[in-house]
């Protein structure tokens, strides 16, 4: 009896395999980069918030320094304007104690009202400088708020757009197992047909010789009976024997 032959089980879908491989891949590469920019956002997100929080209380600051500027260049405008008017009610008085003849006193008094003349224009001087640099302080901490208010907004954008790096990133890590997930049930199911194909020529190969051909010669023998016999042709005799002649009439007794 003859060696029986087997045959190998069917190769896996290996080509699919692949394929599934490749994609979960490539989708966990770009989860990977997104959750990467993702961070980097959120970095830059901490530090322009950071810089903003920095420079609204840098902008408080000069405000409170400007107000303080404001209230004593009030102070000494006030104080100024009150010694000129001093200096300026000594002058008078100097004046006419120089007509009643006691000109050491007047002579006091006009020096006098000379100091407080000077002490006048220099308080008035530093209230002047005072209101330029309360007004700078101020439009400087406008400036500064502003500023600080668009870092705010800038580091509020880029937690937005962190977190919705981070949803694509989870989003994609998702599809990486789903496709590494569908890649192992296309292997499952390539493994088990090959199984199933194995199992197939095994059993056929596991059949007698015999038992086969009976199979395939009684299908055979069934067709020969369901066909028709044809009609015999007729011998080559009786194709070239002609018609037959007439009879003669039989002739008349005399």
């Amino acid at each position: 009896m003859p060696a029986r032959k087997t045959k190998r089980p069917a190769a896996a879908d290996t080509g699919t395999e692949v394929r599934a491989e490749e994609l979960a891949a490539a989708e966990s590469a770009a989860a990977a980069t997104y959750s990467a920019f993702s961070e980097a956002a959120a970095q830059r997100g901490s530090r322009d918030a950071a810089q903003g929080a920095a420079t609204l209380s840098m902008a408080d600051d000069v405000a409170a320094g400007g107000a303080v500027a404001a209230a004593l260049s009030t102070d000494e405008f006030r104080r100024g304007m009150e010694l000129a008017g001093i200096a300026g009610q000594v002058q008078v008085a100097a004046e006419l104690l120089g007509g009643v003849r006691q000109p050491t006193l007047a002579a006091f008094l006009a020096s006098t009202s000379e100091q407080l003349r000077v002490l006048a224009v220099d308080a008035i001087s530093r209230a002047t400088e005072g209101a330029v640099v309360a007004h700078g302080a101020e439009h400087l901490a406008g400036q500064l708020a502003a500023l600080g208010l668009t870092e705010v907004g800038d580091g509020r954008d880029e937690y937005a757009t962190s977190a919705a790096l981070g949803a694509a990133s989870a989003e994609m890590a998702a599809a990486a197992v789903r496709s590494a997930a569908a890649g192992a049930a296309e292997l499952a199911a390539a493994t088990a047909m090959g199984g199933l194909a194995e199992a197939l020529v095994n059993d056929s190969a596991d059949r007698p010789a015999g038992a086969r051909g009976a199979e395939q010669g009684a299908p055979g023998k069934a067709a020969a009976a369901a066909t028709p016999r044809a009609p015999k042709p007729t011998t080559r005799a009786a194709s070239k024997r002609g018609p037959r002649k007439p009879a003669k009439p039989a002739k008349p007794k005399k």
